[in-house]
């Protein structure tokens, strides 16, 4: 065994000292210190969750009939560390007293090992959500049941006054839009998914107005994100919707005012205890809501969503929108991937039935020998209106998430109006003519402190961004930001030596609560009417002043990561990959940057790397599907 983590690390490749340490210590507690198996089984689960993993799946380090070698040895002649067969290994950790009753550190189930505490996330949340799974908003009596089915049925048809009754089956003929709102009323739990413009907000704020109707106006609704950016875009498209609705007299004003117009971080929402990792709401202290609304499922860890779902009431409605094919939390989990299920679009005969008899369309029946999942609490939009089928941009973030590494290197070379591909010689000019066409004209704002010209200022900004996929790097985002900063003062137009400028464009890189901004929240530095530097940022119809010594950390934002981005969208979007092959490349990554742009998509890569990347495909292994479909169910 290692006396010390340098010898651990002098024998074995990429080895981090937090999962040697962790195996060390849990070795030391169980009186395992010389057990070599056991401890690399927990440095890989460690490792595994450092990769957000919420667990090491042995079926995937371990082939049926040959060992495995998890870490190369530093040097290259040496073999590095081998696990045993899958076999083996199965047998072995079985041995060890390791099921959940045995309260150890280490828990395994189902050929997955975990951490306990990643254990105890992922078992409480399978639970409340297949609990919600079984129950149903309309728990009425029996004599009600046709009396409310008829009201909600009149209700839909006003939200949907124009729509044509399909009697052929067909899935991409049927408005999924409609079938949501109808879905979500029948049901406590719902997950609405689809990519950018299929209109996800929109139809839950239907859902909203429709529930609210048929309750008098009288729920209690909360809106959510993961981050500021999300809530604030969030905040935005709940507006226009209920504009929408109020142009076109689709429901009543008594409604339209019942439904909210901002939504808060689920941070805020739940109450931060500065300090501590608990939150003031939780199992004893329940969110006062009626209903809460959860945008950007696919953002959130599992840890978050496990504390969420215990601060929520028995009785509580939860409607969860979010695209499946975009990269998933940072941290550990993949709750979207794991709820939402690729597969194709039904119900079951009873779903079927009732979200029929709502519409008035022919709901697709689920094929239950293809298909053994009930996923009656899913609905898939199918058609999006920002990327018809004849927009590039949407043609080639299919290609994309489909693997199509080849066709969509064409479409990419070939595009003519949405997209382009920025030639590998001139790099350098054009970012500075993207600097030149959009981030120039921030700083000849004459008005400094006029609202209207800040706000002018804050739209120019989301003309357009240079979205990379890493920090580090030629083509990183820090490298980014300082050419175009040192073009800028080739210009004149910064003459500060330091950080501190008027026009510098920033995000706020973590919560904080006292002063109300939040990780993704993106403003200025400007000059207010004294001449004086302060932070200004967008505060709904108004603008925000903020002194330097008030502001949370924050960083330069003319270029950022692709992971910063989701909830955000750009009229015009630089893409720009790394010279060689980065292991957080993936098409997940790629199509999230391809999709933040709804206009214009310029992207720098080389072919190779561009491959790479669209072949290779995030993988983030958990037992959360595991616990709701099927250990639960079999349970029940």
């Amino acid at each position: 065994m290692y006396k010390t983590f340098y010898q651990c690390q002098s024998r074995l490749r990429d080895i981090k000292s937090i999962d040697y340490f962790l195996a060390r210590q849990i070795c030391k507690s169980l009186n395992k210190e010389q057990d070599h198996l056991f401890f690399h089984s927990i440095m890989a689960t460690s490792e595994a969750l450092r990769n957000g993993h919420t667990c090491l799946k042995l079926d995937e380090e371990a082939q049926s009939d040959i060992e495995t070698v998890f870490w190369q040895n530093l040097d290259e002649n040496q073999e590095g560390y081998h696990f045993p067969i899958l076999d083996e290994w199965h047998e072995y950790l079985s041995n060890l007293s390791l099921s959940p009753e045995d309260k150890q550190p280490l828990v395994y189930e189902n050929n997955r090992l975990y951490l306990r505490r990643y254990w105890q996330f992922e078992n409480e949340l399978g639970a409340a959500i297949h609990t919600l799974l079984n129950k149903s908003t309309f728990q009425f009596e029996a004599r009600d049941i046709e009396q409310k089915m008829e009201q909600a049925r009149q209700v839909i048809e006003r939200l949907f006054p124009h729509e044509v009754k399909i009697d052929s089956g067909i899935t991409d003929e049927l408005d999924w839009q409609k079938i949501a709102v109808a879905n979500a009323l029948l049901r406590q739990f719902t997950i609405i998914a689809g990519g950018p413009g299929t209109g996800k907000t929109f139809t839950v704020t239907k859902i909203l107005a429709a529930l609210q109707s048929l309750s008098d106006n009288t729920l209690k609704i909360a809106m959510v994100a993961p981050t500021g950016k999300a809530a604030q875009r969030l905040n935005e498209s709940i507006q226009k919707a209920k504009s929408v609705l109020q142009k076109n007299k689709l429901t009543s004003i008594e409604t339209l005012n019942s439904i909210p117009d901002t939504a808060s971080t689920l941070h805020r929402l739940l109450g931060v205890i500065h300090g501590s990792h608990s939150f003031r709401f939780n199992e004893t202290r329940k969110l006062p809501f009626d209903l809460i609304l959860v945008d950007e499922i696919s953002m959130i860890d599992l840890p978050l969503m496990t504390r969420l779902m215990r601060a929520i009431d028995e009785h509580c409605q939860i409607i969860m929108l979010g695209d499946a094919d975009q990269l998933p939390s940072v941290a550990a989990g993949s709750i979207l991937a794991d709820l939402a299920p690729k597969q194709i679009p039904g119900y079951t005969i009873d779903s079927s039935k009732k979200i029929s008899e709502l519409t008035g369309c022919h709901i697709p029946v689920l094929d239950s020998k293809k298909n053994t999942l009930n996923l009656d609490h899913l609905t898939v939009l199918q058609k999006s209106h920002r990327f018809d089928g004849g927009g590039e941009i949407g043609q080639l973030a299919r290609q994309v998430i489909g693997g199509n590494a080849n066709e969509s290197w064409i479409l990419l070379k070939q595009g003519k109006e949405q997209i382009e591909r920025v030639a590998d010689y001139s790099f350098n000019q054009w970012i500075e003519q993207m600097v030149d066409d959009y981030y120039v004209p921030l700083f000849e704002n004459k008005n400094l402190s006029d609202i209207q010209s800040l706000k002018n200022m804050f739209e120019q900004l989301n003309q357009f961004r240079f979205l990379a996929a890493t920090r580090l790097g030629e083509q990183g985002v820090y490298s980014l930001n300082e050419i175009i900063e040192q073009y800028l003062r080739i210009k004149g137009l910064i003459t500060s030596r330091n950080e501190y400028y008027p026009g510098r464009p920033i995000m706020v890189t973590e919560n904080h609560y006292n002063v109300g901004l939040y990780n993704g929240d993106t403003g200025f530095l400007w000059l207010n009417e004294q001449g004086k530097l302060q932070a200004v940022f967008p505060d709904n119809e108004s603008i925000r002043w903020l002194s330097l010594g008030r502001l949370p950390k924050v960083e330069t934002v003319y270029a950022m990561t692709i992971h910063k981005t989701q909830g955000s969208e750009f009229s015009h979007v630089g893409l720009v990959l790394p010279e060689k092959d980065s292991l957080i490349l993936s098409r997940e990554l790629l199509y999230t940057g391809i999709t933040r742009a709804s206009q214009k998509l310029s992207v720098w890569s080389d072919k190779s790397v561009w491959n790479i990347g669209v072949r290779r495909k995030v993988q983030r292994y958990s037992g959360l599907g595991w616990k709701v479909f099927n250990q639960y169910t079999k349970n029940n």
